[in-house]
């Protein structure tokens, strides 16, 4: 009788690494993960010894699929609400904030471009659970006696394109250490009056004791 299969399971390199973290960026430019979904994977994914550790971190995603000799199913295109699919160089998307404010948080859609303007108000951007159009986005924010706080999880690229800020200003606190090669991008661009922004990474939970 046959005892148990004792065979190791195969070791992964550097590349292999890579070539998941980069399925991860494609997934979230596809809507299938969220910003959240992807840091907690990619974290995983850079932290993995073995194959079968890789494979369980895409096997929700279509492209396991094709890892398994079933073919590479076409992405759908991104609906938006009402129904129309959004067009990769299409109109920047406006939200407004006049003399009051908002919080943007849980499950909701970053389009490829969307500007914030705040008018003696402000929102609270958080994107943690977002889903992204596009591996890279463009935000531009803009605010006249008000600001924006744009929360972004460890792991995600911030890059500042600059703008205009007068009596005000934008300051980015996050850590550029947890950026991998393959990480999503949000590009920012800020405009401010009297005004100002903050992007950041989310405050760390502490672990109980």
């Amino acid at each position: 009788m046959d005892g148990p299969d004792r065979t190791p399971e195969i070791r992964v390199s550097d590349k292999e690494r890579n070539d998941i973290a980069s399925l991860l960026n494609d997934a979230v430019g596809e809507g299938r993960i969220t910003l959240d979904e992807y840091t907690e994977r990619v974290g995983k994914a850079y932290a993995a010894t073995t194959r079968g550790e890789l494979d369980s971190l895409i096997a929700d995603l279509p492209v396991a699929h094709s890892r398994m000799g079933g073919g590479d199913p076409s992405p759908l295109p991104v609906a938006a609400p009402g129904g129309e699919v959004d067009q990769p160089e299409g109109k920047r998307k406006w939200r407004m904030a006049i003399m009051g404010g908002d919080t943007i948080k849980g499950r909701w859609r970053v389009r490829r471009r969307q500007g914030f303007f705040a008018l003696m108000g402000g929102d609270e951007i958080d994107m943690r659970d977002a889903q992204l159009d596009a591996p890279v986005v463009e935000l531009v924010l803009v605010s006249i006696m008000g600001g924006h706080t744009v929360v972004v999880p460890k792991g995600v690229r911030v890059e500042h394109e600059g703008g205009f800020n007068l009596m005000g200003g934008t300051d980015i606190k996050v850590d550029e250490s947890a950026v991998h090669p393959h990480s999503p991008t949000v590009r920012i661009r800020s405009y401010s009056f009297l005004g100002g922004n903050e992007i950041k990474n989310p405050k760390e939970k502490k672990k109980k004791k």
